[in-house]
């Protein structure tokens, strides 16, 4: 005989009340939502500059605790790197941002930008939109802007000219970077004008090396000979090291990483108090129906199992629309803020256990409730 679905029935067979719970579910799974896209929006545009990075390994300053901190570190410690087997080039990538404000054509207000300044000829950053435009900055004084900087920079087109740590330059065009939590846009010039638009810069004063290996080279045999035969003062690590270092001290360091962790917490928690409340005042107004399963035989296990069932369908029912509704908002929030928050699949995948867990949780405190319906009462 088949069983009656009750847990299903008992959601379903108010309409009404069914689409208020399920909105309210998804309120709480959209909070976990929006936290989870902020710190992962915090992560990929503070780690943006290391993604691009055309190179499987990437010397700092021992100093450099994250990539806006002013640490440098001398261009011999690259140059000497270049010259171990396996490595096929190493290049420096200077950046500066104190001295760096960059005008807007159109109303001549200056902003403060990050420049980031490395070799022409050199393979430094991945991407075919930036591959095609980078030999453009072989040319002195010209620029490469990056558009999705916030828009009080203005916009910028090929052939326009603007000035740079107040001396003038050509934009030669633009490409895609975006900003992050710290820098509100981005600039890419070469080596010279970067000297030029700001002096007080070395050459030999390098931000971030960028190693290239041979394809035949393994990346962990060149790394443990690099790290071994360089001084102290300077980091080796592989992108993926260099990456997480950078979202664990965001994370660890930083207040914002903590804040949308706490969101996140205090979102499941929200969600909860929410679930437990839709399926307490269920559970109240069928107290009857189940002091009767009890009289008819039903175990303890069994109530348990109906109310664990119904939170988790509510929990199903809600993440839909929920889903739905992070996508119009992550892209909203793109448009705005310039900081890119992507919907991927693992962030998909983690609100959905959470929601899981969280109707889990809300099920077994609401499930006490049902276990204490007697069927006593009912004569």
């Amino acid at each position: 005989m088949r069983r009656t679905p009750l847990a299903w029935r008992n959601i379903v067979h108010r309409k009404v009340t069914m689409v208020i719970s399920a909105a309210a579910i998804s309120f709480a799974i959209l909070i976990m939502f929006m936290e989870v896209g902020f710190l992962n929006g915090l992560y990929d545009s503070q780690t943006g500059v290391f993604q691009r990075l055309n190179g499987e390994l990437v010397m700092v300053s021992r100093g450099l605790h994250i990539l806006n901190t002013h640490e440098y570190f001398p261009l011999v410690r690259l140059q000497h790197a270049a010259g171990f087997t396996g490595v096929k080039a190493a290049y420096p990538l200077y950046i500066e941002d104190l001295a760096s404000e960059l005008r807007n054509p159109a109303n001549g207000i200056k902003n403060g930008i990050r420049v980031l300044a490395f070799d022409p000829d050199a393979p430094i950053f991945q991407g075919r939109d930036v591959a095609a435009l980078i030999p453009r900055l072989r040319t002195r004084m010209t620029i490469l802007f990056d558009r999705q900087s916030r828009s009080f920079f203005g916009e910028f087109f090929e052939g326009e000219q603007t000035e740079l740590a107040d001396r003038a330059v050509t934009v030669a065009g633009t490409f895609d970077l975006g900003p992050d939590y710290y820098y509100d846009g981005n600039v890419l010039t070469s080596i010279d004008t970067f000297l030029t638009l700001f002096p007080q810069r070395q050459r030999g004063e390098v931000s971030v090396g960028v190693i290239q290996l041979e394809e035949s080279a393994s990346p962990e045999a060149v790394l443990r000979e690099l790290r071994a035969a360089n001084p102290s003062d300077v980091d080796l690590l592989s992108k993926a090291e260099i990456v997480a270092r950078e979202k664990a001290t965001w994370q660890k360091a930083t207040p914002a990483g903590y804040v949308f962790t706490m969101g996140v917490a205090v979102g499941f928690v929200i969600g909860i108090f929410i679930c437990y409340q839709i399926l307490y005042t269920d559970i109240s107004d069928h107290l009857p129906q189940l002091a009767t399963m009890k009289a008819l035989g039903y175990r303890n296990r069994d109530l348990v199992r109906l109310v664990l069932t119904q939170a988790i369908l509510l929990g199903l029912i809600g993440f839909g629309p929920a889903v739905l509704l992070t996508f119009g908002l992550y892209s909203l929030l793109t448009t705005i803020t310039g900081i890119v928050t992507k919907l991927t699949f693992s962030r998909v995948l983690l609100v959905f256990v959470l929601t899981i867990a969280m109707c889990f949780i809300s099920g077994l405190f609401a499930a006490r409730k049902a276990l204490a319906a007697d069927p006593a009462e009912l004569f």
